[in-house]
């Protein structure tokens, strides 16, 4: 890498959390080669836009091999997720009611890293439902 192309231990940090911020942090570490922990794959669905998260559905054209199952396992959350916004219950108070606070659970976790991505997608999953249907009611 060319000194013009490093970034200093401040702009790394500033970038990451950007990415943390907009949904985008499991891409940016796995762009990056980073092993990506399982709390972070939930980070889109917790913070990303409408926009983001239905393109997710549809998946990059060529994710990394070791992603490729976590990927294909957030498209179909993102696609419930989708499926179950409406009037009463916003793509935003699934968000802040139900994914912010599960993502920050996981992250607190560190013996969450051993499940497969099956086991995340039905704790996840639960968590939405759940949330819809309560809110329904």
């Amino acid at each position: 890498m060319r000194k013009s192309e490093q970034q200093s231990g401040s702009s790394i940090l500033a970038t990451e959390c950007g990415a943390f911020l907009d949904g985008t942090l499991a891409e940016y570490w796995d762009e990056r080669g980073v092993d990506v922990p399982i709390w972070a794959w939930t980070n889109l669905l917790a913070h990303g836009s409408e926009e983001l998260i239905s393109e997710s559905i549809t998946g990059p054209a060529r994710p990394r091999r070791a992603a490729r199952n976590w990927r294909i396992a957030r498209s179909y959350l993102a696609q419930r997720m989708m499926e179950l916004s409406d009037a009463r219950c916003t793509l935003s108070d699934l968000q802040w009611n139900v994914l912010i606070p599960l993502e920050l659970e996981m992250a607190d976790r560190p013996e969450l890293e051993r499940m497969t991505p099956t086991q995340w997608v039905e704790i996840v999953d639960r968590a939405i439902r759940n949330e819809h249907s309560a809110l329904e009611q």
